[in-house]
């Protein structure tokens, strides 16, 4: 647990212990920021006794949830909201949950594991920046903007990743390419679900349904709105782009199908002078044409060679090889 205290005319306090958290919060105009990450007994302790959170909360701040919320206790705000970063070792986009209990002078922040965005913040009021100065709601802020910023160099990657799977596609593709679209395919319904909820959760702060949201701080939450919609329109650019690659890809494996079925087909067709003539001087019949003559085999042999050159003519003055 980290912990920052700001009170007007003096120095931001850090870490200040737990036994002193009330006596911070009675204090007007102040503002205490607690940072938890991956909570212990004694966590849930502070939470439900000190800052007086309701047991829902708590257990939401426990176990993870599947999509961004936002909650109005009356006394404080509660927000669930998700990041997203790229995992170098399993090659994929993964996301982690980001929990917040705003309140009228404190801000909690829940998480399991490191987060850049928090971590972002705490280095800026570590160098005495005035973000948490201006409030629950600016700090509050603050760390979603960076939160939202953290998308854009997984979106980036995506992006690459979305240009190199074209460039395949339309040099050689492969089976690797099919599996390329589709874990792309996966990608961008990963992106849309994370980056959507989120979108309506902040356009519900900036409605002026919350009295912890200051009016004059409606502008910066929208900024945070307008990121998110960005970011959410250049997945779905992307997601155009594969679906078009996908198509794409089906229609030129049915032609290389189809080439292949051409030519094939070609020279079964070229080659059936030599099946049918054969097949019928291989019957067991006594008279047939020049199978009693002395250069029989050559004459017959002379006749396929001419009907298959005839055909060939043929095939080619039709355009079909």
């Amino acid at each position: 647990m980290r912990s920052y205290f700001y009170s007007p005319g003096e120095k931001v306090r850090k870490d200040i212990p737990i036994s002193e958290f009330r006596q911070a919060l009675a204090v007007e105009n102040s503002l205490l920021w607690v940072d938890m990450e991956g909570m212990e007994d004694n966590d849930i302790e502070v939470l439900m006794d000190v800052f007086g959170l309701h047991p829902l909360t708590v257990e939401d701040c426990i176990m993870v949830n599947a999509r961004p919320k936002v909650e109005d206790f009356g006394n404080y705000l509660f927000l669930i909201m998700q990041g997203v970063r790229f995992n170098s070792n399993e090659e994929k986009i993964e996301s982690y949950e980001v929990d917040f209990c705003i309140g009228k002078n404190y801000l909690i922040t829940v998480h399991t594991d490191p987060v850049d965005a928090i971590t972002l913040n705490l280095e800026r009021v570590d160098k005495d920046s005035p973000i948490i100065s201006r409030g629950s709601d600016f700090l509050l802020y603050s760390i979603l903007e960076s939160l939202s910023d953290n998308y854009y160099p997984v979106v980036d990657r995506f992006d690459k990743r979305v240009d190199e799977m074209e460039t395949e596609l339309f040099e050689e593709p492969s089976t690797k390419t099919f599996r390329q679209i589709y874990d792309l395919k996966n990608d961008t319904i990963f992106l849309r679900r994370a980056i959507g909820p989120q979108a309506d959760i902040i356009s519900i702060l900036t409605r002026g349904d919350f009295s912890l949201i200051k009016p004059a701080n409606y502008v910066y939450f929208r900024n945070v709105y307008d990121h998110l919609v960005r970011i959410n329109d250049i997945v779905g650019t992307s997601r155009d782009i594969i679906t078009g690659a996908l198509e794409a890809y089906v229609s030129i494996v049915s032609n290389k199908l189809n080439e292949v079925m051409k030519v094939l087909t070609l020279i079964a067709t070229i080659m059936m002078p030599f099946v049918i003539i054969p097949g019928i001087y291989g019957m067991n019949l006594r008279y047939l044409p020049f199978s009693q003559l002395q250069h029989g085999l050559l004459i017959i042999l002379l006749l396929t060679a001419l009907l298959t050159g005839a055909m060939v003519f043929y095939i080619k003055r039709k355009r079909w090889l």
